[in-house]
């Protein structure tokens, strides 16, 4: 599993969250509301019957006999307040209401009606429970309409306070679930993370099969694993002998035909070399193992001190100075006799080719580059696709360029690089390869 879909699944996780939390808590406000709604009704609607209960109407006035009402009606702005009017007039209403800035709403309604509504007035709003009835008395009928008022304000109180207290629970929530979340989701890709990154130990080099413990899901991934490891080995080294049996099987006649007399003849000679230079070509080719899955790290420093110390020996007359630019921790992910095959055909080259300078630069920022270049001559333009043609012979250039170049390129090629040819600062050739 990669880290950016360990990354991904959190984030839907922690989206999930973070979007059902408020989703929660908007239901939960909004029937906490509604609820307040129809409570403030049937409270105002008891006040309501208290008025009724004490309302005394005479010809001239209509009054409470009483005062039995609750303490609110009598508290200047108390928030709750009542009105009574008859034909679009107030009659009466409570001490409560004055100093309140509320005109009762006007609106005729049939007898013995209730009317519960939210008006607003002078940049407030107002909940306002209405019935209208029909008082007799001896000799007249009064029609009145009652109203019991009741500011917002009064209102939303118990809903701040419960917004208040609902918002510090979901935060506690949230963290608990988020917690709980990250624990779940660090426990439940532990193994895979594990799998991940043995896989990768694996493919670096860094061990050669999967040791690990882990849940019964992946243990036959595992075993899976191992069994293709352990018979790619298998395969690979029976491949490799029997392509060593069939290397000297082929080489001894070659050798006994070229110590014949008839071998020195031109045309023969140079057959019995294209055969030669054929058969390791193919054998090389053959025995690369660019092609697997599974490749160790190798480091480059201890084959460039070897190869160096090879070819100083052996080019001692022209007496080339070989400059390393390597990294110690620079490491190939492959085989090492193709790193040797690589680094020895173009570092013998470039010593062939060169006045008296060789120059090796090695890069690994995250891809490696190896950069050899010498002093020399260099490869015309028009000639440089040539080197890289298989059967390009060593005597074809006599600067030493294009012998092995087609057996470099395609080992380059089974590793996924490529190779360039330009000129160097050094004033000769530059060959530079990349391994992604």
């Amino acid at each position: 599993m990669s880290l950016s879909l360990k990354l991904r699944q959190l984030l839907v996780s922690v989206f999930l969250l973070l979007f059902l939390l408020p989703s929660s808590f908007i239901a939960i406000d909004r029937a906490f509301y509604t609820q307040l709604l129809t409570s403030t009704e049937q409270k105002l609607e008891v006040h309501l019957y208290a008025i009724l209960s004490e309302l005394g109407v005479s010809e001239d006035k209509v009054e409470l006999q009483n005062n039995a009402l609750a303490p609110d009606f009598y508290r200047p702005d108390s928030g709750l307040s009542a009105y009574i009017t008859h034909e679009q007039s107030t009659v009466w209403q409570s001490d409560s209401s004055l100093n309140q800035e509320f005109s009762p709403p006007i609106e005729a309604l049939p007898p013995g009606e209730h009317l519960f509504q939210s008006v607003q007035q002078h940049g407030d709003t107002f909940w306002v429970l209405s019935i209208s009835l029909l008082f007799d008395a001896e000799d007249y009928t009064r029609p009145l309409t009652v109203h019991v008022v009741q500011t917002n304000k009064r209102l939303i109180a118990p809903q701040l306070t419960f917004r208040t207290t609902l918002i510090q629970w979901f935060f506690g929530i949230g963290f608990v679930l988020l917690l709980l979340m990250v624990l779940a989701y660090y426990w439940t890709t532990k193994p895979l993370s594990q799998l991940d990154h043995e896989i990768r130990k694996v493919e670096t080099g860094g061990q050669e099969k999967l040791i690990g413990k882990y849940p019964a899901e992946l243990s036959m991934i595992k075993e899976d694993l191992n069994l293709l490891l352990a018979n790619q080995n298998r395969q690979k080294q029976r491949y490799r002998h029997h392509l060593s049996d069939l290397a000297h099987a082929l080489k001894t006649p070659v050798a006994v035909l070229q110590t014949s007399v008839l071998s020195q003849q031109p045309e023969l000679k140079e057959q019995l070399d294209r055969i030669t230079s054929m058969i390791e070509h193919q054998l090389k080719r053959a025995a690369s193992s660019g092609q697997d899955v599974w490749k160790k790290q190798i480091a480059i420093k201890p084959l460039l001190d070897k190869l160096v110390s090879a070819l100083t020996k052996i080019y001692r007359d022209k007496n080339i100075q070989i400059e390393l630019n390597c990294p110690e921790n620079s490491v190939f992910r492959g085989d090492e006799t193709d790193l040797m095959e690589i680094l020895g055909n173009l570092l013998d080259n470039a010593c062939k080719a060169c006045r008296h300078q060789v120059s090796v630069t090695i890069n690994q920022l995250p891809d490696l580059v190896l950069c050899i270049e010498d002093d020399g001559p260099g490869v015309p333009v028009d000639k440089r696709q040539q080197l890289f043609v298989r059967g390009t012979r060593l005597d074809t250039y006599h600067e030493g360029h294009g012998v092995g170049l087609a057996i470099v390129a395609e080992l380059v090629s089974s590793y996924s690089g490529n190779i360039a040819l330009d000129d160097s600062e050094l004033g000769g050739a530059r060959f530079s390869l990349r391994f992604s």
